[in-house]
């Protein structure tokens, strides 16, 4: 974002600052991270997404999204803990965990750290192979059961921005996925075996969470993964490119959908019902979950 001379809309200074077309404001860099806390805060409040007297549980990748919640929390004093999950990709994963390592132990946030070859020993590529799913959808997954297994009734903040929301959306309205588009909503509720999650970026663009790192002088990892979804990155850049051309549009359409997604489903829509595998305990719909079918797989593989 360029940074021009202002008159700040905040605290009528006249400075370096930035202007923020999807809200018609101009902030200075000084007053820049005092409105983005209070725009999460503000998130949390109105989707009633936790309270200071709950444990929080903060899935940090290291990118300049889940950093800027967890420190965005941090300085909201609300009670948190970090999980990174290793993937095992290369220099990425080791470059992404020693900013989260380095940022914890300054900020004394309590980290867990855990490898995904530990739920299963085999790398990404090798499972991709055996399962015939895309490495990212196999990452995804895994990152998804280990997440839900440390939880234990914590709520789960992940660092989905209003960007990610709406790509999403555009993607399942486009190959019509209802399932998926019923469920898109800032809190996912607590349901048997499956814990909490709550997305407090859900109203704050990817050019904000960036700009929120470097004036508050967070390091964060910036390097695209090497198995990211082509399709999903196609569908951040249209987004992007729509915001861009039309400042705030994609905030009016995601509120839009929030308030109509209710409606849209509230006939149609089934609630799944779910039961633990009977290997694990996850909750899933059918006897064994999608990990422990993977196992299987995998086992099978090893034997020939």
């Amino acid at each position: 974002m360029e940074i021009k001379k202002i008159r700040c809309s905040l605290c009528k200074s006249l400075n370096n600052g930035f202007v923020l077309n999807h809200y018609n404001l101009k902030l200075c860099r000084e007053c820049f991270p005092n409105f983005f806390r209070k725009r999460i805060q503000e998130t949390i409040e109105k989707f009633k997404m936790f309270t200071k007297n709950d444990i929080i549980l903060v899935a940090v990748s290291g990118g300049k999204d889940s950093m800027s919640i967890l420190k965005a929390l941090k300085d909201l004093q609300y009670n948190i803990r970090a999980l990174h999950i290793d993937a095992g990709i290369e220099k990425v994963s080791e470059k992404s965990k020693q900013i989260v390592q380095e940022f914890c132990e300054k900020e004394h946030i309590p980290l867990k750290i855990i490898k995904l070859q530990e739920e299963i020993d085999l790398s990404l590529k090798e499972l991709s192979k055996i399962s015939k799913k895309p490495i990212c959808a196999v990452c995804g997954m895994l990152r998804r059961y280990i997440l839900n297994k440390e939880a234990l009734g914590q709520t789960i903040v992940t660092g989905h921005t209003l960007n990610d929301e709406v790509s999403f959306i555009l993607k399942n309205m486009i190959f019509w996925n209802d399932e998926l588009l019923s469920r898109i909503y800032p809190v996912l509720y607590e349901k048997e075996g499956l814990s909490k999650k709550v997305k407090p970026l859900c109203l704050i663009t990817e050019q904000e969470t960036r700009l929120f790192c470097e004036i508050t002088s967070v390091k964060y990892f910036d390097e695209a993964c090497p198995y990211r979804s082509e399709i999903y990155e196609l569908f951040k850049k249209i987004v992007y490119e729509i915001n861009y051309n039309f400042p705030g549009s994609i905030i009016g359409f995601y509120k839009g959908y929030l308030k109509r997604v209710k409606k849209f489903y509230s006939e149609t829509a089934k609630e799944t019902f779910l039961k633990k595998c009977k290997n694990c305990g996850y909750m899933t719909v059918s006897d064994l979950c999608s990990i422990c079918r993977l196992k299987e797989k995998v086992l099978q593989y090893k034997h020939g």
